[in-house]
């Protein structure tokens, strides 16, 4: 670990802003495998399928939902999931909140990992170079949406990736991911609490009640050691729209049938995977 921070620390974090595509360092990740390789076999204890369905030769989406707060381990773990399958060498790279890249070395970490600032041109920037793009429409909204919801995929009407992925005509590969909403325990997702405050006039969107480690119930979103809890996580075949194109982009009632073509399909996985789940841990209840 000490050498992989060696090697951002090298680097000048002006040069590091998330929007150049240039940044992502297979040496780097390569490095940082053997670490995300002990999380995902003893920490996280990942179950996951579905990677091999990625297509070869074109471009396309990897959508997810979001969990666990700031630290995301879906994310992280998806990462691992794909290097696992393809390997280091394979471009994937992710949009994340652009106020990651303003930390010095962290958005150095981040970039060399394939993290890019979230943004409608990086985003077209991305696939139209031929390489898979991952996003999480629900962004941080679904990453601290309460505990009661931790079963639903919930994008919020975010639709901007349906309509991406009409305008170039390029597959949608939904993964989904349980358990890792488990890794911190969100009461509340505390935007009502925000605006109550004055605190959303300050940039401050939300502030969720939470349980955590070290910290315990808390307010706000401290950066916490996630829970050991086991993650499963199935990336499901292609998702392809017809008569795609830039007219159908523009097209509200063709995106919003794909955006709920998406959601539909993404929550029957979750549902399928929250019975499976549900059957290893009580097999006497489900016999």
């Amino acid at each position: 670990m000490s050498l992989i921070l060696q090697r951002a620390y090298r680097e000048d974090p002006k040069q590091f802003d998330g929007t150049a595509t240039d940044r992502r360092d297979p040496d780097y990740i390569r490095e940082f495998l053997p670490l995300l390789e002990l999380m995902w076999r003893y920490y996280f204890r990942v179950s996951a399928r579905g990677f091999e369905h990625a297509p070869a030769g074109e471009p396309f989406l990897v959508v997810g939902n979001h969990n666990g707060g700031i630290n995301t381990p879906d994310a992280a773990m998806t990462l691992h999931g794909w290097c696992r399958q393809h390997g280091p060498d394979a471009p994937m790279y992710a949009l994340m909140q652009p106020g990651i890249f303003t930390v010095p070395y962290l958005n150095v970490h981040a970039m060399k990992l394939g993290g890019l600032a979230a943004s409608a041109r990086t985003a077209l920037r991305v696939l139209e170079s031929g390489a898979p793009l991952m996003l999480y429409p629900g962004a941080g909204d679904d990453a601290y949406k309460p505990f009661r919801d931790r079963h639903r995929i919930l994008f919020f009407g975010r639709d901007a990736f349906v309509r991406l992925a009409l305008r170039l005509d390029i597959p949608i590969l939904p993964v989904v991911t349980v358990g890792a909403h488990e890794t911190l325990i969100v009461f509340d997702d505390g935007r009502e609490r925000a605006r109550e405050l004055g605190l959303d006039q300050q940039g401050v969107e939300r502030l969720p009640l939470t349980f955590s480690f070290p910290y315990g119930l808390a307010l706000g979103t401290p950066f916490n050691v996630p829970f050991p809890v086991q993650i499963d996580m199935r990336m499901g075949p292609p998702i392809r729209f017809a008569g795609a194109g830039p007219k159908a982009a523009n097209d509200p009632a063709k995106v919003k049938r794909g955006y709920d073509a998406v959601v539909h399909v993404m929550q029957a996985m979750m549902d399928r995977m929250v019975a499976e789940r549900a059957a290893k841990r009580h097999p006497a209840a489900t016999a």
